[in-house]
């Protein structure tokens, strides 16, 4: 078996799932299809099962990831989770793969910016508990980013979290 990929390698655009496909080498490696807008990510699995991934990124077409192309490269939200198949499950975050449940040991994040924490914080409200996505979109920041700079919030007491349903939610505290 192949080692498992801990970057993405962005190939580039297609107009076609076929043509993006025909790109891939080796796992990890990403092509989007751009077709007036992007429309999917076209991805080799990265833990080296030989599979090609689609991964949607048009809400017009179902459930549609968020993906940006901000800093060392592609991140996508929410992560990746095959149901079937080789059931892997990863985070793509600024161009690094992110192993959850399998192959975590030498997962590496991305280089952290604490600057990132006073706009997170602010963005917090005292009563009322946002989550991550509604935190970054409010800041423009990325997911990932912010979901790393509120945990360390509240490890330093300045917020609190806890997990419902839909994941966890944050509030700064007085």
């Amino acid at each position: 078996m192949t080692a498992p990929a801990r970057m993405v390698r962005m190939i580039g655009d297609a107009e076609y799932r076929d043509q993006a496909e025909a790109t891939l080498l080796a796992p990890g490696d990403t092509s989007m299809v751009f077709r007036s807008r992007p429309r999917s990510i076209v991805m080799a699995c990265p833990d080296g099962c030989g599979e090609t991934l689609v991964i949607n990124l048009d809400s017009r077409a179902d459930k549609a990831w968020r993906f940006d192309m901000r800093g060392e490269g592609l991140t996508l939200f929410p992560s990746v989770w095959r149901e079937g198949g080789c059931e892997s499950h990863f985070i793509v975050w600024r161009g690094h793969i992110l192993w959850c449940d399998r192959f975590e040991e030498g997962n590496s994040e991305p280089a952290y910016n604490p600057e990132i924490e006073e706009a997170v914080l602010s963005a917090m409200d005292e009563v009322h508990p946002r989550n991550a996505v509604e935190i970054a979109d409010a800041i423009d920041e990325l997911v990932w980013d912010v979901n790393r700079a509120a945990g360390k919030l509240v490890e330093r007491g300045l917020a609190r979290s806890w997990k419902v349903n839909s994941g966890w939610v944050f509030v700064r505290l007085i």
